[in-house]
């Protein structure tokens, strides 16, 4: 049996919550609860795996500069293995997306030869295990609305701020505006 370590540390979004397996990032989370919950979680979760921040610190060094407002490569190993195949393509086009720009459900579905697809993209990108790390922050609705997010959509704000991505209140949502105060949906 694959070994499965897990590790939280806090940061300026909350706690995030890693978990690996098989030396493979399974699974990066945002949880607002406290340490004694999160391991009560994890532990419940996981009775056979090791709580280890060292197996993490170079990932927690990454995310630490990111949310800093440093570009970062997140050159780590991920396992999406479990997912679809279509998912798999999803997320791997999510990758392509450079730091600071956004591109829309529907443009994603496009790139991968479905005309009408914003749908199922939208749900692919939904059950991305490890957000940021594959940055469907980065995803939004063709309309320029933010869309959702797993984590919830003030962090996905935040994480498109960081990027330098300004989002404008309009019309009871968020609409996407580049530095330049134009949309940026490519």
């Amino acid at each position: 049996m694959d070994l499965v370590r897990y590790a939280f540390f806090d940061s300026s979004l909350g706690n995030i919550v890693l978990i690996s397996k098989a030396e493979q990032l399974i699974e990066l989370d945002v949880k607002a609860d406290g340490a004694y919950i999160i391991k009560k979680s994890l532990t419940a979760r996981y009775p056979d795996g090791v709580e280890s921040i060292e197996h993490f610190h170079k990932l927690c060094k990454l995310l630490d500069r990111y949310l800093k407002g440093e570009r970062v490569d997140f050159d780590v190993d991920v396992d999406i293995s479990h997912l679809s195949i279509f998912t798999q393509k999803v997320l791997e086009e999510l990758k392509r997306i450079p730091y600071g720009e956004v591109t829309s459900y529907g443009r994603i579905g496009q790139r991968l030869g479905y005309k009408s697809a914003a749908r199922a993209v939208g749900q692919a990108v939904s059950r991305n295990p490890v957000p940021i790390i594959i940055p469907c922050h980065r995803v939004i609705r063709e309309d320029g609305a933010i869309g959702g997010f797993s984590m919830g959509v003030q962090i996905k704000e935040r994480l498109l701020a960081t990027e330098g991505v300004k989002c404008s209140p309009g019309q009871n949502r968020s609409v996407i505006i580049s530095k330049n105060n134009i949309n940026c949906i490519q």
